[in-house]
Parts: structure tokens; C-alpha cells; sequence
């Protein structure tokens, strides 16, 4: 239960981190990244049953979970054997890594307006905001862990 409540705190806060920097490069640039970060648009839900502010709300609650899953998976991996603890570092870049390749299939998948799949600026944009989640889930989680742990553990 502890584990899950350090990712949920991990996952908001990370996943928040990255929702802010694509919808300010979004408005900035009016390159779609934000849109492209909570769109679910290729999964069928007939959206005439439900208001765009309940939907969009679903959406961000959506990549708060997808977050919150990726760090607890992360959380389960480092806490299962010393070893693990030591690689810590890298386990979060390979995890954030499979994140960030998820723009490509994201794009081809979308059917609103996104950047390209071959857009180079949104494709580092959208790699500084996985980079943002890695460093959140793992400075965080590590002063989550360490913060929680009873003195006698460490």
C-alpha cells in the first residue's frame, strides 16, 4: 500500500509536470502536442453522450493513470532486490524511453490535428517532457522511499 501511494503522488505529480510543458510549448508554438499527449480520439466513444469538459477531464485522468502504472511498475522492479536499487536510474530512462516512443504510434493513431511523425522540433519536445517524467519518478520515488522508510530500515 505504501508503494501505491508513493506512485499515485509520483504519477500526479510527473504526469502533471509533462501536461504543463506540452500544453505551454502548444501555446507557444501551435504545434499539438498536448492535444497529441490526451488523445484517445481513435478509440470509439460516442461523443454525443458526453459533454466535451466530462471527456476532456477522462482524458487527463487517463494519462494520470498510465503514469501512475509506469511508476509503480517502476517502484515493484527497484524495490525487489538490491541489484535492482543500484540500476534504479536506468531502469526510469528504459521505462521513460518506451513512453516517449509511444509518440510515433500516438500520431499515425490520431485522427485530430497533431505534428507530424517526422516533426523534428515536436519529436524533442515531446522527448524534454519524458525527460521531465524520468526525473520526477526518480527523485521523487527515491524521497518518497527514503522519507517513509522508519530509521531503524536504512
Amino acid at each position: 500500500m505504501r508503494y501505491l501511494s508513493i506512485a499515485l503522488v509520483v504519477g500526479l505529480l510527473s504526469s502533471t509536470a509533462m501536461s504543463l510543458y506540452l500544453f505551454m510549448i502548444q501555446s507557444f508554438t501551435d504545434k499539438a502536442l498536448y492535444t497529441l499527449l490526451l488523445n484517445i480520439d481513435f478509440i470509439y466513444i460516442p461523443s454525443e453522450t458526453i459533454p466535451d469538459n466530462f471527456f476532456a477531464a477522462f482524458e487527463y485522468a487517463l494519462h494520470v493513470l498510465v503514469a501512475t502504472i509506469i511508476v509503480t511498475f517502476y517502484l515493484y522492479i527497484v524495490t525487489k532486490r538490491e541489484s535492482f536499487w543500484n540500476r534504479r536510474v536506468e531502469i526510469a530512462g528504459l521505462l521513460s524511453f518506451f513512453a516517449f516512443l509511444t509518440y510515433f504510434p500516438l500520431t499515425i493513431l490520431a485522427k485530430t490535428e497533431t505534428p507530424a511523425v517526422d516533426d523534428i522540433m515536436a519529436i524533442f519536445d515531446w522527448f524534454v517532457a519524458h525527460v521531465i517524467f524520468f526525473f520526477i519518478m526518480v527523485y521523487v520515488s527515491d524521497w518518497l522511499l527514503v522519507r517513509r522508510t522508519p530509521k531503524h530500515d536504512r
